[in-house]
């Protein structure tokens, strides 16, 4: 059997690529079981769909309690195997190849691999793995809450992390805002035996100010500094300024 030029997979697969295509995992899943293996362009085609449906049903999972994707199913190891670099390696090698752009041309392999890419940038870091574990067991006590922004009163806040991504209302504004995550203030913002943190305001000047001029003390005597605006002459161009008859660059000193 083989596949038409015009389609990138056979057309005895039309059927699971419909199932594929309405995110019904479970039947695409039987739909595959199915099919004959007789064929070798078939065969690879099936692995891919299946490549496809694998990582796509194991990112809806959640590890524990917490809101991350299940990075162990998504590349196809256990959780007791994530120690093992050499075959989260070997994994990832394998899916890459099976939902390789240029030639999985079924529905969500390109969202299939970039859970893959996500999985990897976990599992593949000792830091980040053993950061997910302590989080999977409950010890990382930042898992719990979260903090996030009001975008219009600045203020931060912080949630139970089961409210992470969802519609909040500002304490101090009382406006609906997005719960998204935002880097926790410092240890030493944090006010000690209060839920509160201190919050620091500064302004700066955006010139110097020109009444009375502006002086500078270096090596303990002032200095007074003054810039000179040359005309500047284009052609068909005239500064407004010039209409005014007591208006002379060429004398006209700025005081900084």
């Amino acid at each position: 059997m083989e596949t038409n030029d015009s389609e990138p997979y056979h057309s005895s697969l039309n059927t699971g690529v419909a199932m594929l295509s309405r995110r019904l995992f479970n039947s695409c899943r039987k739909f595959i079981g199915r099919q004959p293996r007789s064929d070798a362009n078939i065969d690879a085609q099936l692995d891919r769909i299946l490549a496809v449906v694998d990582v796509l049903e194991a990112s809806s999972l959640r590890l524990g309690s917490t809101r991350h994707p299940d990075y162990y199913s998504i590349l196809r190891v256990k959780q007791s195997e994530a120690a093992n670099r050499d075959l989260i390696r070997q994994q990832f090698k394998t899916l890459v190849r099976l939902l390789d752009p240029n030639k999985n041309k079924f529905p969500f392999a390109d969202e299939a691999l970039m859970r893959v890419r996500e999985a990897w940038y976990v599992l593949s870091d000792p830091v980040r793995l053993e950061k997910l574990e302590r989080q999977i067991r409950g010890d990382d006590v930042s898992a719990a809450s979260f903090w996030t922004m009001c975008p219009y009163c600045w203020y931060l806040h912080e949630y139970e992390r089961k409210y992470e991504d969802c519609s909040l209302r500002c304490a101090n504004c009382k406006r609906t805002f997005h719960g998204t995550a935002v880097n926790p203030p410092d240890s030493e913002s944090m006010v000690e035996g209060k839920e509160q943190y201190y919050c620091y305001h500064m302004s700066l000047p955006l010139r110097y100010p020109v009444e009375g001029g502006s002086q500078f003390e270096l090596d303990g005597k002032k200095m007074r500094i003054k810039t000179v605006v040359n005309r500047v002459r284009a052609k068909a161009f005239a500064p407004e300024s010039e209409s005014d008859p007591e208006f002379d660059p060429e004398e006209m000193e700025v005081e900084m």
